[in-house]
């Protein structure tokens, strides 16, 4: 609830009560005015809010005009007092039916709003301009600048003459990759660049570089390998390069340790690569570690020169030319890294073997309705619990002895919906998430919900499955269910470290939208929940780390991988192994 009376406070959320107000009463006054023959004073006051709202899409522009749908039906239910019928009873009818309309559009307005309460047009400024203004509003807006310690002079400095530039050249490219760099900076996967279609696949190849057939991994033994070697892929006709190389012949294959990097040690050239792609984010530093190498095989010029252990056990070079541009390569190794799940049903369950059960949960959604009214039942959702109990009961009846829940890839939702599945673990009413604000003083608590204790599966061993694209409300979920004694929360990597909620949008030149979150979910101490601050440190630690073998990433980065995403599994494996050997 403190959400959706923080909206009304908004500018928007101000305009649609003022449009109510002012059509509720309008709709009182519109019989007195027809009984008068105030005709003409009616039809104005009618037309009014039309008017209103018609300069509101002018500032705003038609881009956001999916945002302000019910904000403009509102106010043209006016209207309806217009149409004929001069009785008493049609005249108590329309205004009824105004009256009652209105409350209803403008309701949903408010609710949706929660989503996107602040939104800014900037799109009609220049590139450099509309720069400026969307730091600013950043600035006064995003509601972790102080935890992160965003310095906005400086980006302002550092990128300002990189957007004029831009800008100078007319440079819709360049544009867009900078804006989507800056939003990287902030190190929060609720800060990020929508980049429309016509210029969407143009700045993810600028950005990737260059492909010299091949990509990069750091496995268990700190150890650097090749991965997605072209030559072997092609042997299966699946290309992902715009021309072919021949790094067979070279002795570089799948499993290649690399030693070397355009001249330089792979450990120095790694550690100095920064991830910055479109909807590609690492708020945990440790998460970023991990997927630094496929990055830097996009890094260098017309050619590389790299430093390898051949076959025989014995240093060798080689120089590898460019064959096109990488974005294609770094988009499926980082797919393969990440997305190797079983299924991507929500509240999906089966059987893995005869003592492992499986749940996925892709995202905390059950029912749009029933979500909101847990969330304002402080995160009360026994239904939601009943259905997960459900599940699980059923895998027991097959004989489940253990159970691994997957949140890999969850893209986040409603967090009483964590909270339900959680419930089921614990017999203790526990803090979920906390919503307030912040001034000079600090943070402030306003509203708090709670998991509510059901605790019927405390004693099923549990091993929580997660990685870099958990996000959002699958972030809150990692934590609520690692709080619980009997789960085990493991991964190759750590969940995202974002629980934030999304609502600021600002619309900027080529149809690009940057997105960040402007209310606070906070921490039963006071400070934000989850969320990383300028050490981007991990705040849910993993109680196992799944080490990347050479043979697991072997397996991970084949080209019978690339045939069926999902089909191997080695994160899988290693946790359904490790439940049968700790239980």
């Amino acid at each position: 609830m403190y959400l959706f009376y923080s909206t009304m406070k908004t500018p928007n959320g101000l305009f649609s009560l003022f449009i109510l107000l002012y059509t509720l009463i309008l709709a009182l006054l519109s019989p007195f005015l027809r009984k008068k023959g105030k005709n003409a004073a009616l039809w104005v006051l009618s037309v009014l809010p039309v008017v209103c709202a018609l300069v509101h899409l002018w500032l705003y522009g038609t881009r956001t005009f999916d945002d302000f749908m019910y904000l403009y039906i509102a106010a043209l239910l006016p209207l309806i007092l217009l149409l004929p019928g001069r009785s008493r009873i049609s005249s108590v009818l329309k205004s009824a039916a105004v009256s009652l309309s209105s409350l209803a559009v403008c309701f949903i307005f408010l609710v949706n709003a929660t989503a996107a309460p602040m939104i800014h047009n900037y799109s009609r400024y220049s590139y450099s301009d509309g720069f400026r203004k969307m730091l600013s509003t950043m600035e006064k807006e995003y509601c972790l600048s102080s935890w992160k310690h965003t310095d906005y002079d400086a980006l302002l400095e550092e990128y300002l003459p990189q957007i004029e530039e831009a800008e100078r050249d007319n440079d819709k490219v360049r544009f867009a990759a900078i804006i989507t760099e800056v939003t990287c900076r902030f190190y929060d996967s609720h800060v990020s660049a929508y980049l429309p279609k016509e210029i969407n696949m143009p700045t993810y190849e600028y950005m990737a570089g260059n492909d010299y057939g091949l990509s990069l991994a750091r496995i268990d033994d700190g150890s650097v390998i090749a991965v997605m070697v072209e030559d072997e892929i092609n042997k299966r006709d699946i290309c992902l390069a715009d021309d072919l190389c021949e790094l067979d012949k070279i002795g570089i294959h799948n499993g290649t340790q690399i030693l070397s990097w355009d001249g330089r040690d792979i450990n120095e050239a790694i550690a100095d690569v920064d991830c910055f792609f479109p909807a590609l984010q690492y708020p945990v530093r440790s998460n970023e570690d991990a997927f630094r190498p496929f990055f830097l095989a996009g890094k260098g010029g017309e050619s590389v020169e790299v430093t390898f252990i051949d076959d025989d056990g014995k240093e060798q070079s080689a120089e590898l030319k460019r064959i096109g541009g990488y974005s294609n390569r770094l988009i499926w190794t980082c797919r393969l890294f990440s997305e190797n799940i079983k299924a991507d049903t929500n509240n999906y369950a089966c059987m893995l073997d005869d003592r492992c059960g499986y749940l996925r949960v892709s995202r905390e959604h059950y029912d749009t309705l029933s979500d909101n009214i847990a969330a304002v039942k402080n995160g009360y959702y026994p239904e939601l619990t009943e259905m997960y109990a459900g599940l699980i009961g059923d895998l027991r009846s097959q004989g489940m002895e253990y159970l691994v829940i997957d949140i890999r890839d969850n893209g986040g939702g409603y967090d009483c919906c964590g909270g339900a599945l959680a419930s089921l673990f614990t017999d203790e009413k526990r803090h979920m998430v906390s919503f307030g604000y912040e001034d000079a003083e600090g943070y402030h608590i306003k509203e708090n919900q709670y998991i509510f204790p059901d605790g019927r599966y405390m004693d099923i061993p549990v091993a929580a499955l997660v990685n870099s694209e958990c996000v959002s409300a699958g972030d809150g979920l990692a934590k609520f269910l690692s709080d619980c004694p009997n789960v085990t929360l493991m991964g190759i990597t750590a969940s995202s470290g974002v629980n934030q909620n999304n609502g600021g949008q600002i619309y900027l030149a080529e149809g690009i939208c940057v997105n960040y979150p402007v209310y606070l979910s906070l921490s039963e101490d006071g400070e934000p929940l989850i969320d990383t601050d300028y050490t981007r440190e991990n705040r849910i630690p993993l109680d196992v780390t799944i080490p990347l073998t050479k043979e697991a990433a072997m397996k991970m980065f084949s080209v019978d991988n690339i045939i069926s995403i999902g089909s191997i599994d080695p994160d899988l494996e290693y946790a359904v192994s490790y439940l049968e050997n700790n239980n």
